[in-house]
């Protein structure tokens, strides 16, 4: 009979511990309104790739990211992405928000795009930008101010090479030097 007992509240206990461990919260939650499924969430991740010779290729810090169940895209919000290109030169790209199109690995950026290329000190702003991570190759089609050493470049668009370390300015294309 005491071994009984001993089982028996035993059982409680591992029963009791058990439910502490496991969410309150339903594994898939609904978004308030549309009735769409959240079937993940992250809050401050890093998602870093790797070169052949281990070392950082490419790193993207995300202060929060949503991919609705079912879907093959993910909503990102305060989203900073660090490449390099052929001889070092570093590029590094914030937004506001984007989407990461996880089957075609394109990032598309918006609500205010800032590219800052450390070496020769140039900077880029805009409003979106469409980002082939695997290519390492961006477009946008908003205005776009170009800030170099003694320069600053406008224009209606452009493209980056970020491999060659180019920058393209389109479209109604005025320089002021300084």
């Amino acid at each position: 009979m005491r071994w009984l007992t001993i089982i028996v509240v035993g059982c409680a206990l591992s029963v009791s511990f058990w439910r502490t461990l496991t969410p309150s919260a339903p594994l898939f939650e609904r978004k308030e309104g549309d009735g769409s499924v959240v079937e993940s969430y992250v809050t401050g991740g890093t998602r870093t790739q790797f070169s052949s010779t281990g070392d950082a290729s490419e790193i993207m810090h995300i202060g929060s990211a949503e991919r609705q169940l079912g879907s093959q895209v993910t909503a990102l919000k305060s989203i900073r992405y660090q490449t390099q290109g052929d001889d070092d030169l570093r590029w590094d790209i914030e937004a506001q928000a984007g989407v990461l199109y996880e089957m075609t690995n394109e990032l598309a950026l918006q609500d205010g795009v800032t590219v800052y290329e450390a070496t020769n000190q140039a900077t880029l702003n805009t409003e979106t930008m469409l980002l082939n991570m695997d290519r390492k190759r961006a477009e946008g089609h908003n205005e776009v101010l170009l800030t170099g050493r003694g320069s600053k470049t406008t224009g209606s668009g452009f493209e980056l090479d970020l491999v060659a370390n180019t920058a393209t300015v389109k479209g109604n294309v005025k320089t002021q030097y300084e």
